[in-house]
């Protein structure tokens, strides 16, 4: 394996786990973070066979269970820009306590398990960075971006063909020209309008 590894690890009230779309199936389970960093090079050298180190971008996850309407989860880079991803998983925490912004917030295409992933992106993010956090095996999320307060410029990603993934539509690579280098900066540039949740994108 080469290339950047996107490993996400989700925290739980007893147990942390860590996944990644480069390493299909894996499914790294420790009682808390620091186990998980401790060992995770070890466990990623196992399931590719070959010796690391390996280069990693973090990425943590919150869950949010909305009581008989569904589930939303957050997903923030821990990278240079982790200041600016937070401000948009703050704004989409801010939304979830108005019931009347929550089916908006319900209304992404959602992942193999049904959760609708709100990834905490910034406007000079590319498709392709993006697109490597997707799980060639099925997958779906909104990158959102923080624009005029309160609002929320959301983009929606899919591979293959979760549950869920006609509720709106979404980008693929090449549409309208788009490439593994192009921004989300760039396809908000071809957006019209945005709203306090999100953005139905046009095809």
């Amino acid at each position: 394996m080469t290339g950047l590894i996107h490993v996400i690890i989700r925290v739980s009230d007893d147990t942390a786990y860590a996944t990644s779309p480069q390493a299909p199936g894996m499914v790294f389970v420790r009682d808390t973070v620091d186990e998980i960093h401790a060992e995770l090079q070890e466990v990623l050298a196992f399931y590719f066979d070959a010796p690391g180190p390996y280069p990693v971008a973090e990425h943590r996850e919150r869950h949010f269970d909305i009581h008989g309407h569904g589930e939303i989860v957050t997903r923030v880079a821990l990278d240079a820009q982790q200041a600016r991803r937070t401000d948009v998983y703050l704004r989409i925490g801010a939304a979830l306590t108005v019931p009347e912004q929550v089916p908006g917030l319900l209304g992404i295409p959602t992942n193999l398990v049904g959760e609708c992933v709100y990834v905490c992106a910034v406007a000079s993010d590319t498709l392709g960075w993006l697109y490597a956090q997707l799980d060639e095996r099925g997958d779906a999320f909104a990158a959102a971006v923080a624009v005029a307060d309160p609002f929320l410029f959301a983009l929606p990603l899919m591979s293959g063909d979760p549950p869920g993934s006609s509720k709106r539509p979404s980008y693929t690579l090449g549409q309208r020209d788009y490439g593994p280098d192009t921004t989300i900066g760039e396809v908000m540039k071809d957006t019209a309008a945005v709203s306090p949740v999100g953005m139905r994108i046009p095809a």
